[in-house]
């Protein structure tokens, strides 16, 4: 996969490498296929070094200056239908003056629209390539900002069922889970803090200082965002201690009640064994009785006492 955007004059054309051609602001949006990246060497003589980034995935969020050139990778993060694992798709792009170049393995949703925007809209693309890329971070911050509004709202409703009726199993795979995709948010979206920090440094060859303000407010969204994602894993921390103290409360609780039962029949299994030994001088009558009083009285007596003092 390959797209070109060329501006030539009021209009904005697209096609293929062919609208490449220095003399014009360009957009290149294409995959890491050996033979594109080939051809972005030799059309743009990228470093080798930001090229063999560029067709690996695993990287982290970073940004890299090389002469002529700003290398950023920025990930996009995404939930899949089920909700219980986060989607993690790379985005890596070369920034220059008159040139931005995209690349990526999987289609970002977000990317296509801002690329469909700046296909009918000649002035966007007139202000720099700069500001095309300004439009896809912050596009895709905005899909951030859902994806953690939607996990804090889940850990808040866990919270909440804990609290009310802690579930053994259930709750205990539900928090899992869920410390599990905050922290792999958290992971990949505290380093873009840095990357958009520097993006929005005044006095860069390659970034407008008019687009720097536009950086900035993205930044200032990923920070919030990381912001969130704390207090939500915090709350998450929270709910395991609340759901693990349920348990050991129950759990207390339960054995408190057999103990309070073994020690009811502990006299009734004294009495039985005593006068089950035949002992000589035993009257068969006055034992049978006394066993019967001993097993119909003792047993609710006993109950009685530990009920009044709150044992039971």
């Amino acid at each position: 996969m390959l797209r070109v955007l060329r501006l030539e004059g009021d209009a904005v054309l697209s096609g293929g490498r062919e609208l490449a051609a220095p003399g014009a602001t360009i957009w290149v949006d294409c995959s890491p296929e050996p033979e594109n990246l080939d051809w972005l060497s030799t059309r743009f003589g990228f470093h080798p070094l930001a090229l063999e980034d560029a067709a690996h995935a695993g990287q982290r969020s970073k940004f890299e200056d090389y002469p002529g050139t700003s290398f950023i990778v920025l990930h996009r993060l995404s939930s899949r239908p089920d909700g219980e694992e986060v989607i993690d798709q790379e985005l890596h792009s070369f920034l220059m003056v008159d040139a931005l170049v995209t690349v990526h393995v999987d289609r970002i949703v977000e990317l296509d629209h801002v690329f469909d925007r700046v296909k009918g809209d000649a002035p966007v693309l007139k202000r720099g390539p700069d500001f095309a890329l300004y439009l896809v971070y912050d596009a895709i911050t905005d899909a951030h900002f859902q994806l953690a509004d939607a996990l804090s709202d889940e850990v808040e409703i866990l919270n909440e069922e804990v609290l009310e009726n802690p579930r053994e199993h259930e709750a205990l795979a539900r928090i899992s889970g869920l410390r599990h995709r905050l922290a792999h948010l958290r992971r990949r979206l505290a380093p873009q803090r840095e990357v958009l920090a520097a993006l929005a440094r005044p006095g860069q060859p390659v970034v407008h200082d008019r687009t720097v303000f536009y950086f900035r407010d993205v930044q200032d969204h990923v920070v919030r965002i990381t912001e969130e994602l704390d207090v939500a894993r915090d709350l998450v921390s929270q709910t395991m201690e609340i759901y693990l103290s349920s348990v050991n409360n129950r759990l207390s609780a339960v054995m408190a009640r057999m103990a309070l039962v073994a020690t009811i029949f502990l006299p009734l299994a004294w009495v039985t064994s005593f006068f089950g030994m035949n002992l000589p001088g035993t009257s068969w009558m006055g034992g049978w009785w006394l066993v019967a009083a001993t097993t119909v009285v003792l047993p609710p007596a006993m109950y009685i006492l530990f009920k009044r003092r709150g044992w039971f």
